[in-house]
């Protein structure tokens, strides 16, 4: 059952935009795919979504080859105006890629049936990922996104993790801004990998928003939250959880495979354990304790969760009610 009424999510501004989002949004980086259900599930994971509180949606073009944002267009038909949708543009999608896309209503029976994962497919077969930020490229990626979601407009386009070099020489600039004089995009801002491509990004005056990953584990980029905020500049943050760790109990062993070396594994550990003590004592468990640390950085906007099933999407607005009656956190 999806959160009650009384224990919606809250609405923020977002930086000096007029659109106004819920602190909690869904990160659509799991909506589709062929080793994933039926589309009509992410469908109605979608609208569920919505009707529990979250109207912020963050996708983007390559994203199971399109077909997050197609599924996004489907969910969200005759409710356009109830949702802030978020895509992003940058990266050219290998043949291969494209080849599955065409034919994933076939593939996906199969997939199930073997129970094969991404894991197995040989890089070969998944193709590398090249980026092209050039303006012909973004415009064209601009009109094959607003066909896949079925409108007229994206609220936020954003630019998908390019490097500090090409944030920094602007080129991008005119392209966007004309989609923004057309009406096809409302804003534009950067996804950011680095801490060098965000303060590229807050020197661009158009620019309204970043992306940025920030969690417990992860402060790098609190000091460019600082001047996002001064700057009136969004900022949506993902890797929320630290892409699980804040989860679940794991052993050094399952921590491994997320770091650099066996001293970093476990550091982690540790800092995992000392903040799982401090969430229980605050009467939390650690998941919700670690998205309300981010949510109440001051600068962040909206904070990004990605989920693939009903059941994840009402743990998620569990946490997103406890945040706004000001339980579960530091």
């Amino acid at each position: 059952m999806i959160a009650p009424s009384s224990a919606r999510i809250r609405v923020r501004q977002f930086g000096r935009t007029t659109l106004q989002v819920s602190e909690i949004g869904l990160g659509c980086a799991r909506i589709g795919g062929v080793f994933k259900s039926n589309s009509g599930d992410f469908v109605k994971l979608l609208a569920a979504a919505l009707d529990g509180g979250i109207n912020f949606f963050d996708t983007a073009d390559m994203y199971s080859q399109g077909e997050s944002e197609q599924l996004i267009g489907r969910a969200f038909k005759g409710r356009r105006q109830q949702v802030v949708i978020a895509s992003k543009a940058g990266y050219v999608l290998p043949t291969q890629r494209k080849f599955v896309a065409r034919i994933k209503p076939f593939v996906r029976p199969a997939v199930r049936l073997l129970g094969l994962s991404r894991h197995h497919l040989p890089s070969a077969v998944r193709g590398e990922l090249v980026q092209d930020f050039s303006p012909a490229y973004l415009k064209g990626a601009v009109e094959g996104s607003l066909r896949r979601l079925r409108t007229d407009y994206l609220d936020v386009l954003q630019l998908h993790s390019p490097p500090a070099t090409i944030v920094e020489a602007g080129e991008w600039i005119g392209a966007l801004e004309a989609l923004k004089q057309a009406g096809k995009i409302r804003y534009y801002g950067i996804s950011c990998d680095t801490v060098e491509a965000a303060y590229a990004a807050l020197a661009h005056p158009g620019v309204s928003s970043l992306q940025v990953p920030v969690n417990l584990l992860s402060r790098d980029f609190l000091p460019v939250l600082d001047q996002a905020h001064e700057s009136g500049v969004g900022v949506i943050a993902r890797e929320c959880l630290a892409n699980g760790l804040l989860i679940k109990e794991l052993s050094p062993d399952q921590i491994r495979p997320y770091c650099q070396s066996d001293a970093e594994a476990s550091e982690k550990g540790a800092q995992i354990a000392g903040y799982r003590r401090e969430a229980t004592e605050g009467g939390s468990a650690l998941a919700p304790f670690a998205l309300r640390w981010v949510s109440r950085l001051q600068g962040v906007s909206v904070s990004l969760i990605g989920v693939s099933s009903l059941e994840q999407l009402e743990t998620l607005l569990t946490y997103g009610a406890s945040i706004a009656r000001g339980i579960g956190g530091v």
